[in-house]
């Protein structure tokens, strides 16, 4: 597991930035105050366990990431870049859920299909 020392609050200034948005524009997607994300940008308070899962599906990375504790990929391991495609590819998140508990071989058959199912070259789309 890789540890991230940034504070939370510069973590979410960072990645709050990043994404282009304003802390009032940040509030308002997770239906909050801007001077809560100010808060919270400054250490003064720290988000409840709702709004971290919120925070993180805004900028679309797991809590462990916003918390940084973002897991190393195995080197050459087929079935984890699997669960990222389907965990960061918003036309398979729903996929991804379903997948959280599969085996190996069954990402592979999965992987497989969803191969099998885009658009080739010369296919007129």
């Amino acid at each position: 597991m890789i540890h991230n020392s940034q504070p939370l609050n510069e973590r979410i200034r960072e990645l709050r930035k990043k994404a282009g948005y304003s802390q009032q524009q940040m509030a308002r997607k997770l239906h909050l105050t801007q001077g809560a994300i100010s808060q919270w940008e400054n250490g003064i308070t720290v988000p409840a366990a709702d709004q971290l899962s919120a925070l993180a599906d805004v900028f679309e990375i797991t809590v462990d990431e916003l918390l940084g504790r973002a897991v190393e990929q195995p080197p050459d391991d087929e079935a984890w870049a699997i669960r990222e495609r389907l965990r960061r590819d918003p036309a398979y998140r729903l996929l991804f859920d379903a997948a959280d508990n599969a085996s190996p071989e069954h990402l592979r058959a999965a992987a497989a299909m969803l191969k099998a199912l885009e658009p080739k070259e010369g296919d007129g789309e």
